[in-house]
């Protein structure tokens, strides 16, 4: 795979593009945008192709850009040659992978200082050597304190890419060092159209559901599990709302998974309960039980407890105990639904 693979993000690559073709490659690059868009594929696939040894074949990627615009015959990754392989393996000695591990979830001081010595040698094999840093919103402070100084002080031939699906938690003087790249849902329908010609298998009306689930986000949309995650999800809240077994979350992935698709619930439910309108819904293939939600629901119910998801989710990164708030979500759940207009 290749940059000329990664799907809808044409801006994105056009900015990549212009950097390697002026041989002015920033020293830290900020990849912004929601989860499952395609943030980290390209950051391997960027690696891939700043130290590819091979040759590319294939279309030109930016066969579309006005030719004013390049300063050099673009050379995309290979995809074959040794450097190219290694880095897909993950074993390539000059591209280092860091993100949050452990319990907390948090990227550690102790993980950074390991990346600075490891910055601070010459490549070993390739032309770069290239961090990536996955979620670095989950940079702890004294990591991120720590990262400002690799940041202020770079090294020769070495460049950092963040990813994060939540930029402003980031600490503004990280942000301000880097260059942003932001990645953009793909269209509902371009979307759609591009499943059902990849994939054979999809009808338009399950490609235009797993379009619109995913919120135009191509990685969620091809998680074959998707919808039965998201049917998972609605059942613990159908549960919540009658007599919840105990917490059935196994982490915090889990939680924040469920406030998720919990939050598009409650969007749906008060969509219907506003237009009373089924084409409207995301869930269009639920609608039958989110009509009956919402016939037993007051709406400022609905749009309160949305914001209280909101809430709980921002605050899962601060490890809250997870059947404290399985029950108290429960609680909120049977206080704010359920109660019809007058």
């Amino acid at each position: 795979m290749a940059l000329k693979d990664i799907i809808g993000q044409e801006k994105a690559l056009n900015i990549l593009k212009g950097c390697i073709n002026k041989e002015r490659i920033p020293h830290a690059i900020f990849f912004a945008g929601d989860e499952g868009i395609g943030k980290k594929l390209t950051a391997i696939n960027f690696a891939k192709t700043l130290n590819c040894t091979g040759t590319s074949d294939g279309p030109d990627l930016f066969a579309d850009v006005p030719a004013e615009q390049d300063t050099a015959v673009f050379k995309d990754a290979c995809g074959k040659c040794s450097s190219c392989i290694k880095i897909d393996k993950g074993s390539h000695p000059d591209i280092f992978f860091l993100g949050p591990e452990g319990d907390g979830g948090q990227i550690t001081v102790s993980a950074i200082r390991q990346l600075e010595e490891s910055l601070s040698y010459k490549p070993f094999e390739g032309e770069w050597k290239i961090a990536i840093i996955d979620n670095a919103d989950r940079l702890n402070r004294s990591a991120a304190n720590a990262f400002l100084q690799t940041l202020e002080e770079p090294s020769q031939k070495s460049i950092l890419i963040l990813i994060s699906s939540r930029p402003d938690m980031l600490l503004t003087t990280i942000r301000s060092r880097c260059q942003r790249i932001n990645f953009t849902p793909l269209p509902i329908d371009t979307m759609s159209r591009l499943l059902q010609e990849k994939h054979a298998e999809f009808d338009h009306e399950h490609a235009s559901l797993l379009s619109t689930l995913s919120g135009g986000r191509l990685g969620y949309a091809l998680n074959e599990n998707l919808v039965a995650q998201r049917d998972w999800s609605f059942d613990i809240f159908n549960q919540m709302l009658g007599a919840p077994e105990d917490n059935i979350w196994e982490d915090r992935n889990a939680m924040e998974e469920w406030f998720e698709w919990g939050q598009l619930l409650l969007r749906d439910i008060a969509v219907y309960k506003t237009t009373g309108r089924a084409d409207l819904l995301i869930n269009r293939d639920k609608k039958d039980e989110i009509k009956k939600m919402s016939d037993v629901s007051e709406l400022k119910g609905i749009l309160k407890l949305s914001r209280e998801f909101y809430t709980i989710k921002e605050r899962l990164h601060f490890n809250l105990n997870k059947q404290l708030t399985f029950n108290y979500t429960s609680l909120l759940l049977k206080e704010m639904l359920g109660k019809k207009d007058h």
